[in-house]
């Protein structure tokens, strides 16, 4: 079954995404009924009673949504999977305890042992470990490769081929990956393709319109938008849900109910924040691309950027995430954060907070991917920023503290 009921049939002009994010009964069928809560209803209870065996085995059968055990389905959960879905135009979504759950949990529900695949080069790097995973113990074949150039995709893939998998815009490097033209390879032989849009969001980019078959979100990220949410979303087909739904079930990666309730609250601002975001980081990048302490810098809308031309195309704002690296490498990039007034390390993104991490430090190590998979070399020293909702001159007036600290030393 499918379960945006955005998906317009004519009759009705379709709801802006800003309305769906916002109202919790937006993507519900029909006129609102009366005395329905305006915020969203919170179940915490993780089993419900059957009126006798039969109505209880028919949940379990055929709704388990409705209340019957919270791995199975959840209300709470559910009315969070259709604002996602709504917002994705999908006909259906499902959420997971994070977003590695829901990554995870997607590609055992569609690869099999001779199964290849196909993959960006620079990608999440848990994500990266988990297809070498799958490589190693699975039997399947897994090659990674620039997918920023179209050609090389359409050289990797094969008869055999059942998954594409990218992620755009790309972490830490800010890739920007062709959705359209590496969907249109992959379909040649009937792959999957799998969208890590993480960075993006539903506002800014929906891959599903442009031929993608999954979308896939940490939801902890922007969508939550608070820190306060561990989560993961994927969007796509009824067809292809469902087939993630039953290993959902089986991996056990279902989202707690409270998280669910505080993903429909943050899903709310979802608008406000993206847009304040983006105008924000915007700013910053053309600061520090003509700030001569920087020698790398990456943002999609920067003219300057490698895919800006296919970022104008399929994404409606510029995001919230850039990555730059500082001459001098990581002397310099330490010199920078310890000049740092309030701008904090995190190893998270996408929420009111700004936050910055060196990737080469925490989870982009090249032992922790494998040499083989880091054929690809990020600046020494890269710093991947994160753009939250403080005052722009605030954030700004920091960056400009830590860019003063790497040129005063040099």
């Amino acid at each position: 079954m499918a379960f945006n009921e955005n998906r317009h049939d004519g009759v009705e002009p379709p709801l802006s995404p800003d309305t769906l994010a916002v109202h919790p009964w937006a993507s519900a069928r029909g006129r609102p009924r009366a005395h329905r809560t305006l915020n969203a209803p919170l179940f915490l209870s993780t089993q419900w009673e059957g009126s006798d065996l039969p109505q209880l085995a028919e949940l379990f059968a055929r709704d388990p949504d409705r209340g019957f055990y919270t791995r199975f389905g959840h209300p709470t959960t559910r009315l969070a999977e259709e604002r996602i879905a709504a917002l994705e135009d999908a006909e259906d979504a499902l959420l997971f305890s994070s977003g590695m759950g829901a990554i995870s949990t997607s590609l055992l529900a569609v690869l099999r042992a001779g199964d290849h695949v196909v993959a960006h080069q620079a990608i999440f790097a848990q994500t990266i470990q988990f297809l070498e995973h799958l490589s190693a113990t699975a039997g399947v074949r897994v090659d990674f490769v620039d997918a920023r150039d179209p050609q090389r995709v359409k050289d990797a893939v094969r008869a055999n081929t059942r998954l594409l998998y990218l992620e755009t815009p790309s972490n830490p490097a800010i890739d920007v990956l062709d959705i359209a033209t590496l969907a249109g390879i992959a379909h040649t032989v009937d792959a999957l393709v799998f969208v890590d849009s993480t960075f993006a969001g539903p506002l800014i980019q929906r891959p599903l319109s442009l031929g993608a078959d999954l979308v896939i979100h940490s939801a902890s990220k922007s969508l939550a938008g608070h820190a306060d949410v561990l989560a993961g979303a994927v969007a796509g087909s009824a067809q292809t849900a469902a087939r993630i739904r039953r290993m959902r079930v089986l991996t056990g990666a279902s989202l707690d109910p409270h998280a669910c309730w505080l993903l429909l609250r943050g899903l709310q601002t979802l608008p406000l924040r993206v847009r304040a975001q983006s105008q924000t980081a915007g700013s910053l990048a053309q600061l520090l691309e003509a700030s001569p302490a920087v020698s790398h810098i990456r943002y999609p809308f920067l003219p300057s950027h490698p895919g800006h031309a296919v970022a104008r195309r399929q994404m409606a704002l510029g995001g919230g995430m850039l990555s730059f690296a500082l001459h001098g490498g990581v002397e310099s990039t330490r010199r920078f954060v310890g000049a740092l007034r309030w701008i904090p390390l995190a190893s998270s993104l996408g929420s009111v907070y700004t936050t910055l991490e060196v990737p080469e430090e925490l989870d982009f190590a090249a032992e922790e991917i494998g040499e083989r998979t880091a054929s690809f070399a990020l600046p020494p020293g890269l710093v991947r920023l994160s753009v939250g909702v403080e005052a722009a001159e605030d954030i700004e007036g920091d960056i400009r503290r830590g860019l003063d600290a790497v040129l005063s030393a040099t």
